[in-house]
């Protein structure tokens, strides 16, 4: 019964603020739920509320949250009564991770300003060079070209008998032409992209994606409106080594990583040294 009152206290009190828009003192000691003697005040949840916010939804989402307040205070009030004294002492957890936040949050901070975010290319091919036996493909990647168009539209047949083509003028036409009629048609930038990424695009499953590729070029499916088109252009099977520019943006997230650490590291080294030559700190260890 309490907390179906609650509820209703809730209710008229959503009602209230957004149907007078009159916020008063005696309004923001308004009590929208108790339990176990703990009191949720309406002052306490008015930020919660988007601008512009309809009083239809507003009363949804104000219900919503004292509910899980509820819930969470008979939770706590649960706890409370069943750990030991020793179970509840949570002041060492608690300063714990207070420091380890401020430390986290001026370390970023640090980096924020601190970090070099300039990679030429030369360190990215370098980083490569130097690590070959690690970027080794777990899946087949491919050039390719894919084309999602209507069977019943006028150049479908055309599109069909181009799509395969490596020709200059094939291809610049298909292009042309595509790109007007087509409901999708893309090329990917001519870059190496996951065979796995086309296979999402088909009607039909490929079961064994690496078997596929060392005997297709090509794929030529339908839904019985739709056909698919996909020209493999060039293809790289799993296990064989990864193109430098397929794993240029994954080095350039490395060297960016190995660089906060080194800057962390050097903050840490350099306010220890400090602290030492200032002698701002002593150990005991004899």
């Amino acid at each position: 019964m309490r907390i179906f009152s609650s509820f209703l206290v809730a209710i008229v009190a959503a009602t209230f603020l957004f149907t007078s828009c009159i916020k008063t003192d005696a309004n923001k000691s308004k009590v929208l739920a108790t339990v176990h003697g703990k009191s949720l005040h309406l002052s306490e949840v008015e930020e919660i509320f988007p601008k512009n916010i309809s009083p239809e939804d507003s009363l949804q989402m104000l219900v919503g949250y004292v509910d899980r307040w509820i819930r969470k205070q008979l939770l706590l009030n649960q706890a409370e009564r069943n750990l030991t004294e020793t179970q509840k002492d949570v002041s060492k957890q608690l300063d714990d991770y207070r420091s380890s936040l401020l430390v986290f949050k001026y370390e970023q901070e640090f980096i924020r300003q601190k970090l070099d975010t300039v990679i030429p290319y030369e360190d990215i091919e370098a980083f490569y060079s130097e690590n070959t036996s690690n970027f080794i493909l777990n899946e087949g990647i491919v050039k390719a070209l894919f084309i999602k168009i209507r069977m019943d539209d006028p150049y479908y047949e055309k599109i069909k008998e181009l799509y395969k083509s490596t020709k200059e003028e094939d291809i610049q036409t298909l292009d042309n032409m595509a790109y007007q009629v087509a409901i999708k048609y893309d090329y990917f930038n001519d870059q190496w992209i996951p065979f796995s990424r086309i296979i999402r695009e088909l009607p039909d499953p490929i079961n064994n994606p690496e078997q596929f590729l060392l005997r297709n070029r090509n794929i030529d499916m339908n839904d019985g409106t739709h056909s698919y088109l996909v020209s493999l252009r060039d293809v790289l099977g799993k296990g064989q080594q990864s193109p430098l520019s397929y794993e240029a943006q994954n080095i350039r997230s490395i060297i960016l990583n190995k660089r906060k650490q080194r800057l962390i590291q050097n903050l840490e080294t350099n306010l220890y040294n400090d602290a030492r030559n200032h002698k701002n700190f002593e150990t005991y260890l004899d």
